[in-house]
């Protein structure tokens, strides 16, 4: 099994996800936002690239609206990107179609144009610290080489994503070789990337949260007053949840079928 990783993930060429099994990741917060919201009672997620296309959307079809640039809650949603915006699950009143009340339409700068630009992989999975034992997991059953998508902060490198990537391939690897993390399993080949990103995973394996504030990234959203929102995605393996794309959605995978 070739284990890949892609540091930021618009500047490379997504022909080299075919027929790998590709783990995309924006630890702050587009994917741990969107575990976050499948465990609370949201039934599926629809990422779209363009704010527009998403407020259009969520009109025609009911969809609960949800994202931001530059990370301040864009004018006129109704929600932002913080996962904590989603913990109590779906507000439908009375009057509310509860199918369509529980679909989160969700556009962000990064992450979900990544999500979009990794469509050409054989299945596409989201990843977070919160979710990173379940995605490992979830990877190694389809038995495919492995790509894991870092989405980077404005096509520049972003150190949560490559720590949310080196967590993911820390349980990959533990999986293989009986809670052993310390050396590679037979048959696995990697280059210096995703050992990169596990050197990175076990500096701050006892205090994800400095990891996350050490960023370019995280220090910005602290600047924000968004403390909240990074002890949060610090989370360890909080929800056993492996969101795939299926279709132009992501889900749990329950209803998941190979487009």
């Amino acid at each position: 099994m070739q284990v890949s990783l892609i540091p930021v993930a618009t500047a490379a060429n997504p022909d080299v996800l075919h027929e790998t099994t590709t783990i995309v990741f924006d630890v702050l917060r587009a994917t741990s936002t969107i575990v976050t919201a499948l465990a609370s009672g949201y039934r599926r997620v629809y990422p779209v690239a363009d704010a527009g296309t998403a407020l259009v959307m969520a009109h025609k079809h009911g969809f609960v609206p949800a994202g931001e640039r530059g990370g301040d809650k864009i004018a006129g949603f109704p929600h932002g990107n913080s996962p904590l915006e989603f913990i109590g699950g779906p507000n439908v009143g009375i009057s509310n179609d509860a199918q369509k009340c529980n679909v989160l339409i969700l556009t962000t700068t990064n992450g979900t144009k990544a999500i979009r630009w990794a469509e050409s992989a054989y299945k596409v999975f989201t990843g977070s610290l919160l979710n990173a034992r379940a995605v490992a997991q979830a990877v190694l059953r389809e038995g495919l080489d492995v790509s894991l998508v870092c989405a980077g902060t404005g096509g520049r490198f972003s150190l949560e994503d490559t720590l949310g990537a080196g967590f993911v391939f820390m349980e990959i690897m533990k999986h293989l070789n009986g809670e052993d993390s310390s050396r590679l399993a037979a048959g696995m080949a990697v280059d210096d990337l995703p050992i990169a990103a596990y050197e990175l995973a076990r500096f701050y394996y006892h205090d994800p949260l400095s990891g996350l504030m050490a960023g370019r990234h995280g220090q910005r959203l602290l600047r924000r007053g968004l403390e909240d929102d990074l002890r949060w995605c610090a989370q360890l393996n909080r929800y056993d949840i492996a969101p795939v794309l299926s279709g132009e959605f992501i889900t749990t995978g329950n209803d998941y079928t190979k487009q």
